[in-house]
Order: structure tokens, then C-alpha cells, then sequence
């Protein structure tokens, strides 16, 4: 695979270039240990000739590190970012609560490998919410206050959010930890989906029940909307939950469901409220309400299994193709 850039320096050629970024197989052995890797590499237009690319040679090195680290159990950089995020600690108060070096977790997100102890610790607390409790009230004499109450705000959020009396919640779940960036909005039209192709495009059965209300901004499922409003615009982080949390989701809805993530779940939140807005079910229970006004309204299941099997009828939503088709179609002028 390649592309093609101008304007950098040939030293064969001895004038400046346009050049393509092209791929091959590398192979590393560290330690006895084969390590496999896609590596980028400048090549002249002209004379064909292997020239150096800024920013290359960095991107290349940080792409091996990941997967050494990945093959090697370690924690990558982009796995320490997500500890902080989740937990909303900074890099220092993480050290001293770990009784790591004031600049260890700095350290580590410039390139330092930790070591195998070290990687393990923070691999554990990134995947179990639990484990960084019991972490937290060990060390909070070695943070203030205000580091303490923020990482204990987090695991109490945490918490709530990975336990659920419905199986609205537990699909809520199911989404919010699938490998798709979701946020609040984005979470609420993709329940409406799964709602929606379960009674209009599959087994004709709701995978969940509950009340969806017609709000100025789309479907909102409102005991949903309580429960992860807090994360606003951002994106709900992923809580790795055990995986025999998802028991109570039988074969056919987790089909369901993982379709319409591969289907909606690439499309922000904003595009998905769009989709809702040109559809039949919400602009009926919407009718004789101002563009923003607020309203509780329901979407009924029958008006949402009614419109969706005479879409189903015209573009096979059973399929990818069908899907893109029908929402292109939405978006025509």
C-alpha cells in the first residue's frame, strides 16, 4: 500500500522529490523471540531509491512497541492513558499512591518499559475497578484529598454502572464495553436500534423491555439516560466486566445487538440522532411539539416494529448493504 507526497530531499537524486510511503514484513528477535511487524519506508518517485521520511522512523518504533509489549503481556502507553482516564488520577498522584517514584508513570508513558511486576499491578487495576479500590485506601495517606475523592467518585461510577436489575441495563453494558467508542448519545440511539431490528427486522421479539420517550434530541431510553448522564458528551469508559456478566443475554440477542453495533456503532452520536430525527416512530409521538421542546412522549414498540419491517421490506436490513443503502438514503436531498 502506498500514497504519494512531494517536496522532500533525495540524496541520489539531490533535489527535492515527491516520494511514496510504502509497507513491508519486518521481523525482530529479542531475546530469542520472534516479533512480526508492519514497517513504513520512504521511497523515491524518481529514482526509487529508500529515502528517510520525518517522523517515520518514531512512528515505526511506537507501532514494534506496541506489539512487543502486546506479545509480551506488557502494558502499552495507550493502556496507562486509559488507567488515568478512568479513574480521572493524574500521572503523579498515581506514582505516589502505587509508591512508585514521584516520575515512574511519566517515565513509563515516554517510552520506559516497566517492569513485569510493575506492568502487572497497573494491568490489574486498569481491568478490575476492585482491585484499584482496595489499592486506593491502602495509599491515600500518600495523596491529598482531592486526588482521593476524585478516584473514589470514579470507582463509585464504576460501580453503578456494572450493576443492573433490567436486561435494558445489562444490554446498556453490553454496548457500552463492545470495541466501539460510545458516548451518552451515542448509547441511546443504539439501544433504539437494537429495539428497533429486533421487533421490525429479525425474530420480531424486543431483546429488552422499557420505556423509550421521544426527547428533542431523539430516542432516550430516560433510566438509561440517569444512569450515565454524568459522562456528558465524553466517551463512557470501558469497564471489562467479567465476561459471565452477559449470561443473562441469550445467543439470539447478542447476534442482534453486535449487528447493529457493525452496522451503527462506526457513526457518532450526532449522525445517529440525525438518522432517528428522519424516521417515522419519533416524529409521530413528536407531533405538534417545537423542534426543541421537551417531552416524554413514548415511541410505542409497535409504531417502531411497524416502521421498520416495511423498511426491512425495501432494503433488506438483514444485510450491511441493506443498512447503508437505508440510511443513505435518509440523507438524499
Amino acid at each position: 500500500m502506498s500514497s504519494e507526497n512531494d517536496g522532500i530531499l533525495c540524496w541520489k537524486c539531490r533535489k527535492l522529490v515527491p516520494y511514496t510511503i510504502e509497507t513491508r514484513h519486518r521481523l525482530r528477535v529479542i531475546n530469542g523471540k520472534k516479533y512480526e511487524y508492519n514497517e513504513r519506508y520512504g521511497l523515491c518517485s524518481e529514482c526509487h531509491s529508500e529515502i528517510s521520511v520525518p517522523g517515520l522512523m518514531d512512528e515505526n518504533e511506537n507501532r514494534f512497541d506496541i506489539i512487543y509489549r502486546r506479545l509480551s503481556g506488557i502494558i502499552t502507553k495507550g493502556d496507562i492513558h486509559e488507567l488515568l482516564n478512568k479513574y480521572d488520577i493524574e500521572k503523579r498522584p498515581l506514582s505516589h499512591l502505587l509508591g512508585f517514584g514521584e516520575h515512574t508513570i511519566s517515565r513509563y508513558l515516554d517510552g520506559q518499559i516497566p517492569k513485569r511486576e510493575y506492568s502487572d499491578l497497573l494491568l490489574r487495576l486498569l481491568h478490575d475497578h476492585l482491585e484499584m479500590e482496595k489499592v486506593l485506601e491502602e495509599g491515600k495517606g500518600r495523596i491529598t484529598n482531592v486526588a482521593y475523592n476524585k478516584v473514589k467518585k470514579k470507582i463509585a461510577l464504576i460501580k453503578q454502572m456494572t450493576s443492573y436489575n433490567t436486561k435494558l441495563e445489562l444490554v446498556a453494558l453490553y454496548i457500552v464495553n463492545s470495541q466501539y467508542e460510545v458516548t451518552d448519545l451515542s448509547l441511546q440511539k443504539l439501544l433504539y436500534f437494537v429495539k428497533a431490528f429486533s421487533l421490525g427486522v429479525f425474530d420480531g421479539e424486543a431483546v429488552f423491555d422499557g420505556t423509550c420517550e421521544a426527547w428533542a434530541y431523539g430516542p432516550v431510553f430516560p433510566d438509561i439516560y440517569k444512569k450515565y448522564r454524568a459522562f456528558g458528551d465524553s466517551l463512557i469508559p470501558k469497564i471489562n466486566p467479567d465476561p459471565s456478566c452477559f449470561a443473562g443475554l441469550k445467543a439470539e440477542d447478542k447476534k442482534i445487538i453486535d449487528f447493529v453495533l457493525n452496522t451503527f456503532g462506526r457513526l457518532n452520536g450526532k449522525v445517529l440522532m440525525d438518522i432517528t430525527h428522519k424516521e417515522e416512530p419519533w416524529n409521530t409521538a413528536r407531533i405538534g411539539l417545537e423542534t426543541f421542546e421537551t417531552s416524554k412522549n413514548v415511541i410505542s414498540d409497535s409504531s417502531i416494529g411497524d416502521y421498520y419491517k416495511g423498511i426491512n421490506k425495501i432494503y433488506d436490513l438483514t444485510t450491511r448493504e441493506g443498512v447503508n443503502k437505508y440510511i443513505d438514503s435518509l440523507f438524499e436531498e
